[in-house]
């Protein structure tokens, strides 16, 4: 049901601009409790409906240093014919940010360093959940970072897109507002212009003792046209701030490529130290502990009852690591006695939730994917595509919790399993990719080269993910094909690597501008020998040869490598004649036949190639029997035709010469 002005009651109207007027109100449906009610006015009713959409999520926001919407309606004013959004939202009495940095602009008095980290670790953690959750706030400064009744920041007053439009125009807002937004805007407000207002914010903080208001803006202003400013103005406060809180400042205030916020708080030594002051599901944890007496007959773990009883525990426990670690390992226990493994959605979402508040807990994490990895056996066997463990409320958590422990090849290895899992359903794919899942699978990969397992996970979740086009572009922009080749050539004696990695490299070769590298990576000899080294393993060779063919097809040097290629040891090696050893062995296997005669065929396209291979027999030695063997197979058939073809008009062009 959609509410109205008849709800709330005017106590007096704080301010008012030339599109909107707050009030100061009190909810009436809501034991009279005292809110702000802002009223902006709209262009038109589409723009007010556009608007009323977006407002949705901003309802949703539930976090100690966020401040969403309450409420949000539309309304029609007769009186001046106009269409206004109301915005309901907590009140502060307290105030502001700002009104605390100009009290310190006028006594000239520095603030603290040990406060502003406090502060800075509580903004961090506001734009880090908010820009998760998709929000991009569009607004960030000092005014709408308000105080709540702890002398905690709370980030409120989340912009509408609708009606931030015309922001860059200034037909909406001052001077100072527009200074805050990012020099790169264009035509869209991005999470990396809320981390530019983040450090306008520090800007303003660090230098209470030497600037007025107006002065500050013009330097923001000067900033974004030539950075010496900001050099400047770093040689006035290094007198009184570390070299920490100036780089942070460096970073947040650059042109481009500026850290996002998750990259600050995960990657930043300094914000780390900022956000463990402040660490909001620490703090809730503790209130809530603090708060609630659970009898001493509920902390015993339910062992023997089934599965509804441990995820009831955990609900009721999820704040106590011990307690949660102790009932995660037990339904890895329960998941391998049991021939068909379920838990129900919102037991899916307990688990997740456990793990997400006991996120510094590197057992918990590992429980909680193996947990969910039984789960998705369950739900691909029984084809629930639809399951929830195949959306973002439960795939965020692994990339995070990936992230937090980059130094656990155990947990890596279970983070990555898990995504490979995940992987298989297309739509999952991509949800991993737009959460950084490929970024730290090959993190994962650079982080324990020597490690053959994690390294056979890591190619196989990058073989897996590659069902998306995207995933390869963001494995590409990380020079994956580096790190795979690396693994190969480090663990080349494991059969396991050497499938996964060719698998790998085969995903890779569908970005071309992965070909820049392949020759200094020598992926051809590294391809060349693993069929070697595992010429009895059909899974290598098939995976090899396809990524051999995937290698040759545009590149005409990769051909010209798998005929004879340097080896660092001195001299050469011929792949010709190990892919027809490996034909002999396999001559019966239909995919392993497949992959060898794509890659003749692509190796056929090349006429100096092709008249090499003539006089290797490759006609009659291997295409002459796979034509005999496989005439049904049409998939075999026709690249088999396509070789012989060039293979028979080289042959007609050497005997009229």
């Amino acid at each position: 049901m959609l509410s109205s002005m008849e709800n709330y009651k005017i106590v007096n109207q704080l301010g008012q601009g030339a599109q909107s007027t707050i009030f100061l109100v009190e909810d009436l449906k809501n034991e009279n409790k005292t809110c702000i009610l802002k009223k902006v006015e709209c262009f038109d009713e589409s723009e007010a409906n556009k608007a009323f959409r977006e407002s949705l999520a901003l309802q949703e926001l539930n976090h100690p240093y966020v401040s969403g919407y309450k409420e949000f309606f539309v309304m029609w004013e007769k009186k001046d014919s106009s269409m206004y959004m109301c915005i309901a939202m907590d009140y502060f009495p307290k105030g502001h940010l700002g009104q605390y940095i100009d009290e310190k602009r006028q006594s000239k008095e520095i603030i603290q360093e040990e406060k502003i980290k406090t502060w800075i670790g509580q903004i961090i953690e506001a734009l880090v959940y908010a820009h998760e959750k998709g929000i991009i706030h569009r607004d960030v400064r000092p005014n709408n970072m308000y105080v709540n009744e702890d002398g905690n920041l709370v980030l409120g007053d989340f912009s509408v897109a609708s009606v931030m439009g015309d922001t860059r125009t200034c037909t909406r807002s001052t001077l100072d507002i527009t200074n805050y937004i990012a020099p790169e805007m264009t035509d869209k407000f991005t999470m990396a212009s809320d981390v530019w207002a983040f450090g306008c914010i520090l800007l303003e903080l660090t230098t209470t003792s030497l600037y007025t208001q107006e002065e500050i803006m013009d330097k923001i202003r000067d900033i974004k046209e030539d950075s010496f400013v900001m050099e400047q103005i770093f040689e006035e406060i290094s007198r009184f701030y570390s070299s920490d809180i100036i780089s942070l400042l460096r970073n947040t205030l650059k042109r481009n490529k500026r850290p996002t916020a998750r990259e600050l708080q995960d990657k930043n030594n300094y914000v780390q130290e900022c956000v463990k002051r402040s660490d909001a599901s620490q703090l809730e944890k503790r209130k809530r502990r603090e708060s609630i007496i659970i009898p001493k007959d509920k902390t015993e773990l339910p062992k023997g009852q089934g599965i509804r009883p441990v995820v009831q525990y955990l609900a009721n426990m999820v704040d106590y690591e011990d307690n949660v670690r102790s009932a995660l390992e037990y339904l890895v226990e329960l998941a391998k006695e049991v021939e068909v493994f379920e838990i129900d959605a919102s037991g899916k979402r307990m688990i997740k939730a456990a793990m997400r508040n006991n996120l510094l807990d590197k057992d918990i994490q590992i429980a909680g994917f193996n947990i969910l990895n039984s789960l998705i056996i369950t739900a691909l066997r029984e084809a629930q595509t639809d399951d929830v463990l195949f959306t973002p409320e439960i795939i965020s958590i692994v990339p995070v919790a990936m992230e937090h422990h980059e130094a656990s090849a155990e947990l890596q290895q279970s983070g990555a399993a898990l995504l490979m899992a995940l992987a298989s359903q297309e739509g999952a794919a991509e949800v991993i990719g737009l959460y950084g899942g490929v970024e730290h699978i090959i993190t994962a990969l650079k982080t324990h080269p020597n490690n053959p397992e994690l390294c056979s996970t890591c190619c196989h979740a990058l073989w897996s993910l590659a069902v998306v086009e995207d995933n390869v572009k963001i494995a590409t922009e990380q020079k994956a094909i580096s790190h795979v080749c690396g693994a190969l050539k480090t663990h080349m004696n494991s059969p396991d690597v050497a499938e996964a990695a060719s698998a790998a490299l085969l995903s890779l070769t569908l970005n071309d501008e992965n070909f820049d590298n392949v020759g200094d990576l020598d992926c051809v000899g590294l391809l060349i020998d693993a069929i070697e080294k595992h010429m009895k393993n059909a899974k290598v060779v098939k995976n090899a040869c396809l990524a051999l063919a995937s290698l040759v097809e545009p590149d005409e040097e990769s051909a010209y490598r798998v005929l004879t290629n340097e080896v660092s040891t001195g001299g050469h090696v011929a792949g010709v004649p190990i892919i027809l050893k490996a034909y002999d062995l396999h001559k019966d296997n239909a995919e392993v036949v497949e992959s060898i005669v794509s890659l003749v065929m692509e190796l056929s396209e090349y006429d100096d190639v092709c008249a090499e291979m003539k006089h290797l027999n490759v006609g009659p030695n291997l295409l002459s029997q796979i034509f005999k063997r496989f005439k049904e197979n049409r998939d075999i058939m026709d690249p088999c035709e396509k070789a012989l073809g060039k293979l028979q008009l080289i042959s007609g062009q050497k005997a009229k010469a």
